[in-house]
């Protein structure tokens, strides 16, 4: 029985990475359904329960390295895991527990990762230093790989890919309108999915965005559904469609990436910031204007032909109303060519499982 051991951000209650953890068991289990799979969690009982896998607490360094020491395979991803945008501490975290794989001599893997940004001189040295010795690199878009090349990294085998999260399947339509009933959504209207979250250089967001759904509204009679995503996604939304005159709704909850992916199947087009808001958004090729604030989001949204409305840094109503009218007076096309590309990005994504099989089985 193979066995393997996954580093990322899990347990936080983060929509994003938990949908990135549950494609990766998801498309292990159909390659393998014996697989002995174990993810290092914030929260490894709920971790353990949701996913049918092992859990570890991601701070217990005995139980870690127990764990990866009868591995046969050390998956980091995916995610932005590399990047001190957040914090050092965060990036010394991810690379330490890539150190325990290499004390082990074990095979590693970096799967379907973002890379960057990593602006410090020491981080770049830290992660070369490291990630050098890694086995095997998979990325979800090509800025990604311009990032390692930045940084002088190449001895391992690199091949760009794409996010995992893009293998998932939506809900049915019972179950959406399910949702919507219990949400008071009439299954019926036409609306556009919304996405914001807070971010300490958005700047003027909420009144912004508030002018433009109000536009949306009178022009296109596409009615605001809020989607957070994270716990704090919440306030920002609620600041945004207090400032607003139109009707809207706010989502009760985080719901589950299938049914997110479901919920977002019934939206004309979506206005994100969240990178994965955007990534169940292209599953369903439902065009998009991304809200740019941090490079993942433009890196994924060049990758799949997607053009950005502005960097929330300085956004401004008439930017995302220009996007908005971009996507709407070519609906159709926009939405075949969305279809199209995505097409060839679920086989893209599917390559991480069988590029990790052929380092297991090397």
């Amino acid at each position: 029985m193979k066995k393997i051991v996954i580093s990322g951000y899990y347990g936080f209650g983060n929509s994003g990475d938990e949908a990135i953890l549950k494609s990766i068991v998801r498309d292990f289990r159909e390659v393998d359904p014996n697989i002995d799979i174990t993810a290092l969690s914030n929260n490894p009982g709920k971790t353990s329960n949701e996913y049918n896998i092992n859990a570890v607490n991601r701070l217990n360094v005995k139980n870690i390295a127990k764990a990866i020491k009868s591995c046969d395979l050390l998956i980091s991803g995916g995610g932005s895991l590399l990047q001190d945008m957040t914090s050092t501490r965060s990036l010394l975290y991810y690379l330490s527990i890539i150190k325990i794989g290499l004390m082990f001599n074990k095979k590693i893997m970096l799967y379907a990762n973002g890379i960057g940004p990593i602006n410090s001189l020491t981080n770049i040295k830290r992660v070369k230093r490291v990630i050098d010795n890694v086995n095997l690199i998979t990325l979800r878009e090509p800025e990604s790989y311009n990032e390692l090349i930045r940084m002088g990294i190449s001895k391992p085998r690199i091949i760009v890919t794409a996010d995992p999260v893009l293998t998932t399947t939506p809900v049915d339509e019972d179950k959406v309108d399910e949702i919507f009933k219990e949400e008071g959504i009439h299954e019926n209207g036409s609306y556009i999915g919304v996405n914001i979250r807070k971010w300490k250089y958005s700047n003027d967001l909420e009144s912004q965005l508030a002018i433009s759904l109000e536009y949306i509204y009178s022009n296109y009679k596409l009615m605001p559904i809020f989607i957070p995503m994270y716990q704090s996604d919440i306030d920002v939304i609620k600041i945004t469609g207090e400032k607003m005159r139109i009707p809207y709704k706010i989502l009760s909850k985080t719901y589950e990436p299938e049914e997110l992916i479901g919920i977002i199947s019934h939206m004309k087009l979506v206005i994100a910031m969240r990178l994965h808001t955007l990534i169940y958004s292209s599953i369903t090729a439902t065009p998009m204007a991304g809200l740019i604030y941090d490079p993942k989001v433009k890196g994924y949204l060049d990758y799949i032909g997607q053009r950005a409305a502005g960097n929330v840094e300085n956004i401004s109503s008439e930017m995302i109303i220009a996007r908005v009218r971009e996507i709407m007076d070519n609906y159709s096309d926009n939405k075949n060519k969305l279809e199209n590309i995505m097409k060839d990005m679920k086989k893209k994504a599917k390559e991480n499982v069988n590029l990790a099989y052929e380092l297991m089985l090397d």
